[in-house]
């Protein structure tokens, strides 16, 4: 340090400067972290997964009927609705919507909670049919949630090497990635 105090200007600047620099990265890392939250995914109704699957006891399949035949799992279109829905069950402002739909014959669009991206192969039915993976081990509980429809689990490619090693399984990259 010099006698005239360029040494402590300097210091402060250099603390100054790494306040700047921590403080920058802490807002980014506050950013992603935003985008990624677990928050809910706009839908036609507010689907009740625990209504349909612990109350009346009915199997993912019924709703995702192509889970366990593609690589994709399928989601309900309005017949697949209508089978049990064509009159009001209960007394949810949701039901009654959905009803509604179907008597207007407005198509359901359904939007993805997980997605993956487009260099990724992922099948429903080598997971689940051949390897017997339960729903829940990927999707987490969904099943008991209520409303609304959110990703309860977030999927890093470390949960999928994981369970290849746990199971086995091939861990090169070409089997998943494309």
């Amino acid at each position: 340090m010099t006698s005239d105090g360029r040494g402590s200007r300097l210091e402060l600047r250099l603390a100054a400067l790494a306040f700047v620099v921590v403080f920058c990265g802490a807002a980014a890392a506050g950013l992603v972290t935003m985008r990624y939250r677990r928050s809910p995914v706009e839908q036609p109704i507010a689907f009740n997964h625990r209504k349909h699957v612990i109350d009346n006891q009915l199997p993912c399949s019924t709703c995702h009927q192509f889970y366990e035949t593609e690589t994709f799992s399928g989601m309900p279109d309005a017949d697949t609705c209508a089978t049990c829905h064509q009159e009001r069950q209960g007394k949810s402002a949701e039901e009654a919507r959905l009803v509604k739909m179907l008597t207007n014959h407005q198509p359901l669009v359904w939007n993805s909670l997980f997605r993956q991206p487009p260099h990724i192969f992922y099948s429903h039915r080598r997971h689940v049919v051949k390897a017997q993976i339960k729903c829940e081990r990927c999707h987490g509980n969904i099943g008991m949630t209520t409303f609304p429809p959110r990703q309860v689990k977030r999927l890093s490619m470390s949960d999928c090497i994981a369970c290849h090693e746990r199971l086995h399984v091939a861990t090169d990259c070409t089997t998943c990635h494309r």
